[in-house]
């Protein structure tokens, strides 16, 4: 599985979770595509403009095999909010159509994602790795992060970790799956 060229930020556990769950099978992209919306007529925009909101996908993903493309919603378990899915979908869909791009909307809760051994192993990893942050959210000293760097790794790193970011925290996980 290609995790050392992972290079992304998740903002929770299920996202996390989702990812290790798709990596064989899909290539994917996490919140890189921002979609500008006018919330009242829910039409989309490649650019910004006065009164529209953002959205980003959780996962844009595309099956290495079949070519099925999807945009991801992840939400957790027993999420309810369906007005805000909506809106989602709506915006989604909009976009979608107004690319012509061959995308579908899809969202999946928490209690869908399935893991094999491998990997609910690396997931548990994962979780241990993760540090507390003090309650005012500063990043530890002499931690950079870019937001605009390229989110995925052009090349291998070279000491063969792969690192991922939660939370404004970061972790390092050994590669175990190199081929």
């Amino acid at each position: 599985m290609p995790f050392n060229y992972w290079g992304c930020r998740f903002d929770s556990f299920t996202e996390l979770k989702f990812a290790i769950s798709i990596a064989e099978d899909y290539e994917f992209l996490r919140g890189t595509i921002p979609v500008y919306f006018n919330p009242k007529t829910r039409q989309t925009s490649d650019y910004p403009r006065e009164g529209f909101r953002r959205y980003r996908p959780d996962f844009l993903m595309r099956h290495k095999i079949t070519g099925d493309a999807f945009w991801v919603e992840i939400k957790p378990e027993g999420f309810d909010d369906t007005l805000q899915l909506d809106l989602r979908r709506t915006v989604a869909e909009d976009y979608i159509r107004r690319k012509k791009f061959d995308w579908k909307f899809k969202v999946v809760y928490g209690n869908e994602i399935i893991l094999d051994e491998k990997g609910a192993k690396l997931f548990e990893q994962c979780c241990t790795l993760k540090f507390c942050i003090e309650m005012d959210r500063e990043l530890p000293e002499g931690f950079r992060f870019d937001p605009h760097a390229v989110p995925l790794f052009s090349k291998r790193p070279a000491n063969g970790m792969t690192a991922f970011i939660m939370f404004g925290t970061t972790g390092r996980i050994k590669n175990n799956f190199s081929k």
